[in-house]
């Protein structure tokens, strides 16, 4: 019986007929309730009530996701896959596509690696509106809100990992989550430099014209604050220890071989990130060297820390080579 007014109610779903623009409109006013102004005391009936619970409780994305997909026809909820902050879409891939997604990780690990992504994935449209000269003060405030979300729902994740002793796996999604951060935080910062040069000269020296570098700032502290979870979880074995130094020295040199064997002429990367490259290169090389140097000398624990900086470093100079980070043609022609 129950399943048949279900059916039923999808069936009438169904049938509603809405253009685009009040698809969108409907969805967006769903997912922006909290900026309502909402009365004091609030009935357990209301809507919002109804939509709160629904954040608070996974198992119902399985029944709500679907109602919302049929609603909008598909298109409106897909196509907010690919929206960015200034868009009217947004609101619904950060509100319910994402968090959806993350319900539907069940070890702690995927988990892990899910809000890791999440938080690039933050960092990489900052990059995109601040090279269009789109990222405004309000929406650098709303990305990186959401980037601080990420870091400490990904430390709560980690901890928990930690726990389950797994290790290796856990150490090197510190590592590569460590090198995304500083290395898209570079890169915000020189689409930054670049657009601030270019208002400084056109527009003259004015503070008002300057954007900052917060979200930059906070994807290094994010960078460092993760780095913290493996104090208490350094390399004991030795084995391990080897093996990942091993593993370290191989990457240093695949990737310093590969730089120097590329055309820069031909394979279009900015003077900033080439300097950047290089210099991530040599200072992988000196920690891989100075946690030698620690290892000889039988303190385990700064070698291992340096083994990690000396990680990081190279695959922060990986992420320079294979960014394919490309400024628009007004920021190429202004330099």
């Amino acid at each position: 019986m129950e399943n048949k007014k279900f059916k039923n109610a999808i069936k009438e779903i169904k049938e509603i007929r809405m253009t685009e623009s009040e698809k969108k409109d409907i969805l967006y006013n769903i997912f922006n309730l909290e900026n309502n102004e909402r009365s004091s005391v609030q009935s357990p009936w209301s809507f919002y009530s109804f939509f709160y619970s629904i954040k608070n409780n996974h198992l119902v994305y399985y029944v709500v996701i679907p109602l919302i997909i049929i609603l909008s026809g598909g298109g409106v909820v897909f196509a907010s896959q690919d929206s960015l902050p200034d868009d009217i879409l947004y609101p619904i891939k950060v509100k319910l596509l994402e968090p959806a997604e993350g319900a539907l990780k069940f070890s702690k690990i995927e988990k892990a690696k899910y809000q890791s992504e999440l938080a690039k994935n933050r960092l990489i449209e900052a990059q995109i509106l601040a090279n269009e000269n789109k990222l405004d003060e309000p929406t650098e405030e709303k990305l990186n809100k959401l980037l601080i979300n990420h870091t400490v729902s990904l430390n709560k994740t980690v901890n928990k990992v930690h726990k389950d002793n797994s290790k290796k796996e856990i150490d090197e999604l510190i590592t590569d989550f460590s090198a995304e951060m500083n290395a898209n935080a570079r890169i915000l910062e020189v689409i930054n430099e670049k657009e601030d040069k270019y208002k400084d000269t056109y527009q003259g020296e004015n503070e008002d014209n300057k954007k900052g570098n917060k979200i930059s700032k906070t994807a290094k502290e994010s960078a460092n604050s993760i780095k913290n979870n493996l104090k208490d979880e350094k390399n004991k074995n030795k084995d391990d220890y080897k093996n990942k130094k091993d593993k370290v020295e191989i990457l240093i040199e695949d990737i310093d071989k590969d730089f120097e064997n590329k055309d820069l002429e031909e394979f279009y990367i900015e003077d900033e990130f080439i300097d950047d490259t290089y210099n991530k290169i040599d200072e992988a090389k000196k920690y891989l060297e100075e946690a030698g140097k620690r290892e000889i000398e039988g303190d385990e624990d700064e070698a291992s820390s340096l083994l990690f900086d000396s990680e990081s470093s190279i695959k922060e100079a990986e992420i320079f080579i294979n960014s394919e980070f490309r400024f628009n043609d007004r920021n190429r022609k202004r330099d």
